[in-house]
């Protein structure tokens, strides 16, 4: 049995598979949870093969619809009795605009909605393992396109919003989600950290359509390799507490490394009017 035990979003493929692979090296127990059972296991076998002395456990969920993120988490908290690092690492880029039946657009409820109502659904865990050990870990997987976000179009039905407007709100919101997270979980043992992986080549983006596929196809050869997107994410799942920060809690990461940010929508206020706009949909 491993010394931690992590749960990693969209574990199966690109940089969640790479950052399972790494954790799994570090001694760390792995819970995948994916959308797809098949790629999943195939996921959960490969991690398995870097460390065979580690548990490896598949959860399916469907992080665009709650009910079935509630009843991932439910599992979870019933076979598990503690949880040390949460890594809300999956998200896509829209093929095509889809709204949900609320009029949300559907890569902004899976990657913001779906990851928010995860971590609540698991605070109780989360909380009980922060009591025994004093060091609990969200991670939220945002990138540098938050810059292309903006704060007054979330949860706003826009017909002609661009693709990468839609990705760059996405990537926003985690931010704002993690900075949010280290205010709530504030003197309880449980920190909180957004990261933006650098540009990765990964399937990502590429059953995008129009320029922005062309654009991701091009820039292919140029990327990083998932391993080394996923080195930040690893950083901050296990490196010790003094080595990220007390004071960098809630802060956005690249290259192992603080990074300011420059956006005008990222601030507190901002930050706890996403948690207080998200938490009816959870």
């Amino acid at each position: 049995m491993g010394i931690k035990t992590a749960l990693i979003t969209g574990g199966n493929s690109g940089l969640g598979l790479a950052t399972a692979r790494a954790l799994a090296q570090r001694s760390f127990d792995l819970i995948l949870l994916c959308r797809n059972e098949e790629k999943g296991r195939e996921a959960q076998a490969d991690v398995q093969r870097a460390n065979p002395s580690i548990a490896v456990e598949l959860v399916t969920a469907d992080l665009a619809n709650v009910a079935s993120v509630q009843q991932a988490a439910d599992y979870i908290k019933s076979h598990y009795d503690r949880l040390d690092v949460l890594i809300n690492n999956a998200g896509y880029t829209p093929a095509t605009l889809k709204f949900t039946a609320e009029g949300i657009e559907k890569s902004f409820f899976a990657s913001h909605i779906g990851h928010f109502a995860l971590t609540h659904y698991l605070t109780d865990l989360l909380t009980k393992t922060a009591a025994q050990t004093g060091d609990v870990r969200i991670i939220n997987l945002s990138s540098g396109a938050h810059l292309l976000g903006r704060k007054e179009r979330f949860f706003r039905r826009i017909d002609n919003l661009a693709l990468f407007s839609a990705y760059g709100d996405d990537k926003l919101a985690n931010l704002l989600h993690a900075r949010s997270l280290a205010s709530h979980f504030a003197g309880q043992g449980i920190t909180a950290y957004s990261v933006h992986p650098g540009a990765v080549q990964t399937n990502f983006g590429s059953d995008t359509p129009g320029f922005v596929g062309k654009v991701f196809k091009a820039f292919g050869p140029l990327m990083r390799t998932p391993e080394k997107g996923a080195q930040t994410t690893v950083f901050l799942a296990s490196a010790p507490l003094k080595s990220i920060g007390e004071s960098n809690n809630g802060g956005y990461f690249a290259d192992s490394r603080p990074k300011y940010t420059p956006h005008r929508d990222v601030t507190d206020e901002n930050a706890e009017w996403l948690w207080q706009k998200t938490m009816p949909y959870v």
